[in-house]
């Protein structure tokens, strides 16, 4: 099987897992990812705090997955695709998009510190 479609069949197996997460969610968690007022680290901490045992054990099954395709996926890279992926990485990363909001620039709140509206 060629290396695209392993990372193919990778990727839709992290997708469905990343479903079955999503149907676990309580509506206590659902209320905490859509309440506005939170910023990203206040909804993981929350979130993560009202995890059940098996959604812990989701969430680590799909990080150690993870981590193991992207280990195996960079060492069956040869010389050349490793230093391509590389000049595509560094243009990614020099280009002037680069940390552009997908909704747009960030509404200031009175404390100072900005956040996106989103649309969950």
């Amino acid at each position: 099987m060629s290396k695209k479609k392993l990372l193919q069949k990778e990727q839709e197996l992290l997708k469905s897992n990343r479903e079955a997460f999503k149907t676990s969610l309580t509506k206590g968690q659902l209320a905490i990812l859509q309440d506005k007022n939170l910023s990203k680290d206040e909804i993981r901490n929350r979130l993560t705090a009202t995890f059940s045992l098996e959604q812990r054990n989701m969430v680590q099954n799909q990080q150690m997955r993870i981590r193991d395709t992207r280990e195996h996926f960079r060492k069956s890279l040869t010389g050349e695709q490793r230093k391509m992926l590389k000049e595509r990485i560094d243009k990614i990363r020099n280009s002037k998009d680069r940390g552009e909001l997908k909704e747009g620039p960030r509404n200031q709140r009175i404390d100072g510190k900005g956040h996106r509206n989103r649309g969950n």
